[in-house]
């Protein structure tokens, strides 16, 4: 079968329809009211269009039915889809939709899309449509063609429980070029309001199940229905106080039978002028409603293409366009960047749009776009490929401070577009500039960041490097002051403190090189397989001298056999190292210091434990920071830069493992170490 071919018209025990709604309530009331049309239907129900494409790819279906905007897949994306199904696509295609936005019906059109349908739907209508649908495609010779007969402008109803006054309106209205619908009590009424949707009421007062004041009661309490004009025909003569009744009640207009023809007419059309005016209002207003949902989709991406994409997509589809294009510029006003979205495939890239400089220097002095009604003959379009397109609209992409790009539309047929098409466009190119500048600030930024840092870790190690020789001098030579002849007890402590601070300093200067040198990538890596636990324990055993010169016990157990991790050797001893003497540094005489090692998942697990001065809650989150201090308790007596720990992560992250830290205040610290061990038998990679 054709990717174009329609479903063969299906027997009376195949039909099948697919209900997509992202609402998981809403598709399962609608699957179950069409169950009820008996074993005739095959319902399969989907909460978006991928879920969707993957319960049908075996095998097609008769009815679609699908809600407008879903997560990934709008329902105009999974229609095209279905379109071309290996199974055939389905012979009756329906689209619902909350907003009634101009030229969703063309596209829908388009698609071949039987009928729009506005929410909210009862799922009364929807059993009637998919009943009419297997009526038709069982009477059917050949597959069934989308019902796009022009509908007339506007449709009333006539609600009136006695028959001949029903003939005689409906008689009126065709005269008048009217489409119309009737119901013949209250509860009926209610349901072809909701079904129908008509765009005017004739309400008769005195009918069964429910009278006029109730129906129009309950049609003002519902937010659907309540902005429908109203007109009560009554043969009774109302006290004042009734009509009073019926206007609080919302009704738009009084009628007493028997009426003039004229003047009934006459306040029709005058009640449909208002209607049609508080439609307009009322669709502005849900295009409105679609800008902030266009702006969260926007604000999560940082890539162009993809604000592009989704820009196009959303404009095409809700402007009924025939292809959406994106040009962007750099400050010169050439054109760097070319996006384009077509709904015909099979014209894909054949048409390109330059636009005449003076046509966008108009645009960027105005700040304003513009709709040109033949591209034929407009010299400021151009158009390189195919002649199908008739008309444009144009909207200009601002950022801050100059024109970025802008947001064309197009369509096959001149004068489409119109100033409301413009309006709503320039709104969402409003909001397409800012996303796409945003991107471009993100990225600039980030560069500029990457470069600063680079900057700032090169001055380190620049001056680390020239810092180390004046420190080993002033070390070097304060060690010979007692060489050169006797000193007494205060020349000797001032030569202890010239010399404990020359160490600090030291070491300050190597922990600030290292880290630089690992921020640069430039550290003389050597990856190669070593024992891990015994480097662990011939760190503990150079330890051994700081730990008895402070009265404590240094011990180290559970470390039997050995474990393999890939990694250099220097580094992670350095690791050893800075945690093994944080520990006795911070742990007073006396104390004691634990260390251990085993394997857990494939990872060689280390954990130091001490009974040291503990570091307060408040601190824990940051003591990895470079240059961070424990700011209070006993802790922050203790001489250091704040850069040890620092070490630590960076090396241990850099080796794919992970750190971890446990303190309580006048307890002691517990740090873990893991590093994921090497499998037996692999092969290590040399760097």
């Amino acid at each position: 079968m054709g990717a174009m071919e329609t479903r063969e018209s299906p027997t009376l025990e195949q039909v099948r329809i697919l209900i997509v709604d992202d609402h998981p309530s809403t598709a399962t009331t609608l699957a179950r009211a069409l169950t009820q049309l008996g074993p005739a239907v095959d319902v399969v129900s989907a909460t978006n269009g991928l879920e969707a494409l993957e319960k049908v790819k075996d095998k097609g279906v008769d009815i679609l039915i699908t809600d407008m905007i879903m997560p990934e897949m709008t329902g105009l994306e999974l229609i095209e889809k279905m379109q071309s199904h290996p199974g055939g696509r389905p012979a009756h295609t329906y689209l619902v939709t909350a907003y009634d936005v101009p030229g969703l019906k063309v596209t829908a059109q388009r698609l071949k899309v039987d009928e729009v349908l506005i929410k909210p739907i009862r799922p009364e209508r929807i059993y009637q449509i998919v009943a009419r649908n297997m009526d038709d495609m069982k009477q059917a010779t050949r597959p069934p063609q989308p019902a796009n007969r022009e509908k007339r402008k506007f449709k009333i109803l006539v609600a009136d429980d006695r028959p001949d006054n029903v003939t005689l309106l409906i008689r009126y209205l065709d005269y008048e070029g009217y489409d119309h619908v009737s119901a013949q009590d209250g509860v009926e009424t209610l349901i072809k309001v909701q079904d129908e949707m008509p765009d005017l009421v004739l309400l008769d007062i005195n009918m069964p199940n429910k009278d006029g004041f109730t129906v129009l009661e309950e049609i003002r309490a519902n937010p659907a229905l309540e902005h429908i004009p109203v007109i009560i025909l009554t043969a009774a003569r109302l006290e004042p106080s009734d009509v009073q009744e019926g206007l609080n009640l919302g009704a738009d207009d009084y009628i007493t039978k028997p009426f003039d023809r004229h003047e009934l007419m006459a306040r029709i059309r005058t009640k449909l002028r208002v209607k049609e005016a508080e439609d307009v209002i009322r669709r502005r207003n849900r295009e409105l409603s679609l800008l902030p949902e266009i702006g969260k989709d926007l604000s999560a991406r940082l890539d162009i293409k993809d604000i592009a994409n989704v820009v196009l997509k959303r404009t095409t589809e809700t402007l009924g366009a025939f292809e959406g294009h994106i040009l962007l510029m750099d400050a010169a006003g050439n054109i760097t960047e070319r996006f384009k979205v077509s709904l015909s495939h099979s014209d894909e890239g054949a048409d390109k749009i330059d636009l005449d400089k003076k046509l966008l220097d108009h645009i960027a002095e105005t700040h304003q776009g513009l709709i040109v009604k033949n591209t034929q003959n407009d010299p400021q379009w151009h158009l390189h490929g195919s002649s199908s397109i008739r008309s444009a609209v144009a909207a200009p992409l601002f950022g801050r401070r100059e024109l970025l790009g802008v947001l064309c539309l197009t369509h096959e047929q001149e004068n489409y577009f119109t100033l409301e098409h413009l309006l709503l466009l320039q709104a969402i190119a409003s909001q397409a500039a800012i996303a796409i500048e945003n991107v471009r600030l993100y990225e600039n930024v980030t560069q500029e960041q990457k470069r600063l840092e680079k900057v700032k870790n090169e001055f380190i190690a620049t001056a680390s490097h020239d810092l180390k020789n004046p420190i080993m001098s002033i070390s070097g030579y304060s060690d010979l002051l007692s060489k050169a002849g006797p000193l007494n007890q205060q020349q000797q402590d001032f030569v202890g403190y010239i010399q404990s601070s020359a160490r600090n300093m030291l070491e300050l200067v190597q922990n600030m090189l290292q880290l630089t040198e690992i921020d640069l990538q430039q550290m003389q890596e050597r990856r190669e397989a070593l024992d891990a636990v015994e480097l662990l324990e011939a760190v503990v055993n150079e330890s051994q001298i700081l730990a008895k010169e402070k009265g404590q016990t240094l011990e180290i157990s559970n470390t039997k056999g050995s474990v393999q991790v890939e990694g250099d050797s220097l580094q992670v001893r350095q690791v050893y190292r800075n945690l093994i003497g944080n520990a006795i540094k911070y742990t007073p005489e006396g104390g004691k210091v634990s260390v251990s090692s085993h394997t857990q998942d494939g990872n060689l697990i280390i954990q130091i434990r001490d009974t040291g001065y503990g570091i307060p809650a408040a601190d824990l989150p940051f003591i990895f920071d470079r240059f961070y201090r424990v700011r209070s308790g006993k802790a922050s007596e203790i001489e250091g830069n704040g850069l040890g720990l620092a070490i630590v992560k960076s090396v241990i992250e850099k080796h794919g493992g992970q750190v971890r830290v446990e303190s309580e205040v006048g307890t002691g610290t517990r740090f873990e170490v893991s590093l994921p061990a090497c499998k037996p038998g692999a092969a290590l990679n040399g760097i």
